[in-house]
Formats: C-alpha cells, structure tokens, sequence
C-alpha cells in the first residue's frame, strides 16, 4: 500500500486530505529520499518526525533510526500507519498528539541525547512550531524541515532585508541554515496554493554567546516590535521591560556604536548579542 499514490491510497481508506490539518502529501518517493538522506542517519538517532502523514517518510526513517517517533495529529492516518505501514517495526511508535504538546526536553532525556527532527511543518502552526523548537533548543541536534518558501525565506533573511525579522535572528544564532531544494505545488496532493522548500538545521556554535538566551528574545522582541521604528523608539522606550532605564540603554547603544537613528532589523545577528550581554551585564550589578 505505501507505493500507492496518496490520492489512490486515501480513497481506499475511505479518507480525504483535511484542509484543517494543512495535510499536503508527497508525491514522489525520491523527494522523500532526498529528505532522509540530508539527515545523515547513522543509526544511533532518536528521530522525531513532525506529521507522519501516510509513511511517505515515515517508512524510509524507521530502519535508518535507533528510534522513531511519529507524530501524527489525524487519529485516522496514526491508526493506519501504525497498523498497515509500521507495524512490526522495531523501535517505532506512533503517536497520535498535537507537535505543539509534545515534550521535546523529555524525549531528549529519555534518548539520552538531543533529538534529530524533520517533517512537512503544517503551514498555519509554522511559526508557533519553530518558537517551540528555538525554546527547546537544548534538547535538538538537528533538524531536516520542510515548510512555505515565504517562511523559509524569513529565516535565512539577512539584515536590512524585507524578510529579516524576530524568526530570523533566533534561529541564525542557533542554527546554521542550508537551503537543499524547494518544491513546486505539484508534488503534493492536494497542490498547496504556495511553493515548499526544504531546509537543513544543523548545530552551529554562535561566535558570540549570549549570556542570557531568554534575555535574547527579549531584545530582539523589543527591537521588531514597531518594524520601522528607530531604536529609540524600540529598545530605548521599550528599555524598562528589559530591566534597564532608557538612559543605560541609550548608554549600551552609544557603546556598541549603534545609531540610535538605525532600526532593528539593521542589526545583525552579532550585534543583539552584543546588547543583550550588555543589558544582562548592567541587570547583574544592580
């Protein structure tokens, strides 16, 4: 059954794509090879896979991983992949939950090391998926994910760039990005209404650290909200929140010689680290 196209499988199973669910399933098998084989799977990974769907992936995972997770939100398609297509497959479980619920930290420590992900991200749960991934960060090695070209873009964004924004800085300073190739709606049943790509996350050690990560998405927060407002108007007005006066934050910014004229998403990566260990430094000596 799995080599059947997702149209003539799901007919069968007396199913119909949910459009609630963002369910897209891939097409073709080499595509799904291509995902698999990014991860460089050696065989000692606890794999967590993001919307198992109809085993697309799923089936090409199980014997590359020590253990696999399937996360699958549709108890429909979590009982048949459980059933039809994983069944008797050693070191695999399926489970039928929201990714939104699920306990990254703690299937980290039941695998006794971080967790490869990869999946189709639902298009309408993206950002709030990749928030949860960046704020269980510890508990991920690395990540192979497939998502709207529009919000991939966001993330590989560089500064000053329409695209560039709070995403952006939060995952460049965890992760390096690598764009492997993107998908036309056309390999998808049902089409999408927009184009796919998918991307690679792989761990990469910031050259500078931030003292405080929390702290971090705080700035950066602080910075975006009001996109075309100057830094005065951002981290200065906004300097309270993040536990400082506006005088010491106009006195940070004077020190990193940071136009206070300049807007947030003209900073660089390096540089909201900068401020961010500067704030979290003047927070620790009062």
């Amino acid at each position: 059954m799995p080599s059947l196209s997702p149209k003539i499988l799901l007919a069968r199973l007396g199913l119909r794509p949910k459009k609630a669910l963002g369910q897209n399933f891939l097409l073709h098998p080499h595509q799904a090879r291509r995902i698999v084989a990014a991860l460089h799977l050696t065989g000692e990974e606890t794999v967590v896979e993001i919307g198992a769907g109809l085993g697309a992936l799923t089936v090409r995972l199980a014997p590359a991983a020590r253990r696999l997770i399937a996360l699958e939100r549709d108890p429909e398609l979590a009982r048949f992949l459980a059933a039809e297509i994983l069944a008797g497959s050693p070191g695999v479980e399926v489970i039928c939950q929201d990714v939104l619920e699920f306990d990254f930290p703690g299937a980290a420590r039941e695998a006794g090391r971080p967790l490869t992900v990869v999946g189709n991200l639902p298009y309408q749960i993206t950002s709030p998926l990749l928030f949860l991934l960046l704020r269980d960060v510890a508990a991920i090695e690395q990540a192979v994910l497939m998502m709207q070209l529009e919000v991939g873009a966001r993330l590989t964004a560089s500064p000053g760039t329409r695209d560039y924004g709070i995403l952006s800085v939060l995952v460049q300073y965890h992760f390096r990005l690598t764009r492997l190739f993107s998908l036309a709606p056309g390999n998808f049943y049902p089409p999408p209404q927009v184009d796919s790509v998918v991307l690679q996350l792989a761990p990469d050690p910031p050259a500078a650290v931030a003292l405080d990560p929390a702290l971090l998405h705080q700035v950066v927060k602080t910075a975006f909200g009001h996109r075309r407002k100057t830094l005065t108007s951002t981290l200065v007005s906004g300097a309270a929140a993040l536990g400082v006066s506006p005088e010491a934050m106009r006195g940070i910014l004077a020190e990193l010689r940071l136009d206070l004229k300049r807007r947030g998403e003209t900073l660089s990566v390096a540089e909201f680290v900068a401020v961010s260990n500067r704030v979290a430094g003047l927070r620790g000596e009062m």
